[in-house]
């Protein structure tokens, strides 16, 4: 191993190099005494050789345990963003984890344990979807920590999450055909669009205001729109066939040599009050007798549904909802109760009993008949 002090301007700079290094490193010591410099550098040697081994905790992991957590994960979002995820992604980290830092007291990093996250699960008083939401995200957040060699291990990795089943409820629901005719009657023409495009393409809010008239092919074979992954939530094109309904209310929207880049559909979405007025007059309850509402967003739930009623395949139904999981398509996204559950019973063939049946239930009675005779 070389370990070598040289001076270079006011300051000594190393030089060392490990057996298993390649090449020489250098940098400054950042002081003008020999001595100070050589024991400095001696140090952070026998450091690295640690590291080396494997027998000593890496730099950048005892510097990530000194740190503040909030500067840790200021670190992580620039980092998000970076790699170019939604800014509603980055924003939900930022509120969700800078709250659960602030409420469970954690200063540093090694605040962070799987006990003491446990204990303040027991007491905080969160619905169980929030909590294991919330152990998701701090996943997510020590993985990145763990990649980036600010700590040596997840320590939540073994957390287990708390079980939901029997608790989950459908948060939105569709509408019917009737109500959607409702509501398409009522709307504004600049807010009837928007419920068109968001019951016959399942787009998302985001998505659908990132749609520029260049995205859109109403003169093709099979009319479509496309996504692009710059828009859409797992970042990956999408091209989604158009309802002729749909195709003619565009048509009847798109300005005369209008430019491909310009917004289709930006300015024109409404917000929850906005929508509410429209369901009111359109006689339909923002929220139903389960709680479940009807908003922008469960015009999504809607095309999912009448796909399904349509007769859709369920792999179908999951490639135009753009789903990564078919549970997530036939369950969230399919309005169980929409479904005709009893004409699929009855249209279930026959096994020819029927006769059978009948024949026996009448012997029955005849021989009720002659016992009590006797």
């Amino acid at each position: 191993m070389i370990c070598h002090v040289y001076r270079r301007g006011r300051f000594y700079w190393g030089k060392p190099q490990l057996d298993t290094d390649t090449r020489l490193s250098r940098f400054s010591l950042g002081t003008s005494d020999k001595r100070i410099a050589q024991a400095k550098l001696s140090e952070m040697s026998k450091e690295r050789e640690k590291e080396a081994l494997g027998l000593g905790v890496p730099r950048s992991v005892r510097e990530g345990a000194a740190m503040p957590i909030a500067g840790l994960l200021a670190a992580f979002l620039d980092d998000l963003q970076a790699q170019g995820r939604a800014a509603g992604t980055c924003a939900l980290y930022r509120r969700t984890l800078t709250k659960l830092f602030k409420c469970s007291c954690w200063k540093t990093r090694a605040d962070v344990t799987a006990r003491s996250f446990c204990e303040w699960r027991a007491r905080c008083g969160l619905s169980p979807k929030t909590l294991n939401n919330l152990l998701g995200e701090l996943q997510v957040f020590y993985g990145w920590l763990v990649h980036q060699r600010r700590a040596a291990e997840n320590p939540l990795l073994h957390v287990q999450r708390i079980n939901t089943r029997g608790t989950w409820r459908q948060y939105r629901r569709a509408l019917t055909a009737a109500e959607m005719q409702r509501l398409l009657e009522v709307a504004p023409p600049h807010r009837r669009i928007v419920y068109l495009t968001a019951a016959f393409t399942g787009l998302r809010r985001a998505e659908m205001n990132g749609l520029q008239w260049g995205d859109i092919d109403l003169d093709a074979v099979i009319p479509f729109a496309r996504a692009r992954a710059s828009t859409t939530k797992n970042r990956k094109e999408a091209v989604l066939p158009l309802h002729p309904e749909l195709v003619a209310g565009l048509r009847a929207l798109r300005p005369a040599d209008v430019a491909p880049f310009t917004p289709v559909l930006r300015g024109l979405l409404p917000r929850i009050p906005t929508m509410r007025k429209d369901l009111v007059k359109a006689g339909i309850p923002f929220e139903d007798e389960k709680g479940r509402r009807a908003d922008l967003h469960s015009l999504r739930v809607t095309y999912g549904t009448n796909l399904t009623l349509s007769g859709a395949a369920p792999r179908v139904a999951q490639e135009l909802m753009r789903h990564s999981d078919i549970k997530l398509t036939m369950r969230i996204y399919t309005d169980a109760g929409q479904l005709p559950l009893a004409d699929a019973v009855t249209n279930l063939p026959s096994f020819g009993v029927s006769k059978n049946v009948s024949s026996c239930a009448q012997k029955r009675v005849q021989t009720s008949v002659a016992v009590g005779q006797t």
